[in-house]
C-alpha cells in the first residue's frame, strides 16, 4: 500500500450536502480498492490565483489515504467525469500528520512600520 493525498476544488455553487456527496464518493472509491482514508481536511471557500472555467473561487478539500496503485488511477478518472470538479490533484508521498499553516505575509511588514517611524522621529 502506498500513502497518497489528493486535493479538490469542488464548484462554489455547490451546497454543503453536495459537498458531502462528493467526499463520500471519493471515500467509497478509495475503500472499494482496498485502501483506507488516513484524514480529510476541509480547507473551505477560497479565492484561486486565477479563473477556471469562469470561477474565481473554489471549495477545497484534501483527503489523505492509503491504498494501492490501482485506486488513484480510477479516482482520477471518476474525479474527471465529475462536472462538480473544478480541478483535483492526486500524489503519491508520505501522510504528514499535522500540516503546518502558513503565516499571513502582512505581518512581517508590520513588523518594519515602527521601525521606520521611530528612525524618522529621531532625525
Amino acid at each position: 500500500m502506498n500513502a497518497y493525498e489528493t486535493v479538490i476544488i469542488i464548484d462554489p455553487a455547490t451546497d454543503d450536502a453536495g459537498i458531502e456527496r462528493e467526499i463520500v464518493k471519493v471515500s467509497n472509491t478509495i475503500k472499494s480498492h482496498s485502501g483506507e482514508i488516513v484524514n480529510v481536511s476541509r480547507w473551505g471557500k477560497r479565492k484561486m490565483s486565477y479563473a477556471i472555467n469562469n470561477r474565481n473561487e473554489g471549495y477545497y478539500v484534501c483527503l489523505q489515504f492509503n491504498s494501492p496503485s490501482a485506486a488513484p488511477k480510477e479516482l482520477d478518472r471518476q474525479l474527471r467525469l465529475d462536472e462538480s470538479v473544478i480541478r483535483h490533484l492526486i500524489i503519491r508521498g508520505h501522510i504528514q500528520e499535522n500540516v503546518p499553516v502558513a503565516a499571513p505575509a502582512a505581518a512581517p511588514a508590520a513588523a518594519e512600520a515602527p521601525e521606520k517611524k521611530e528612525a524618522a522621529a529621531g532625525a
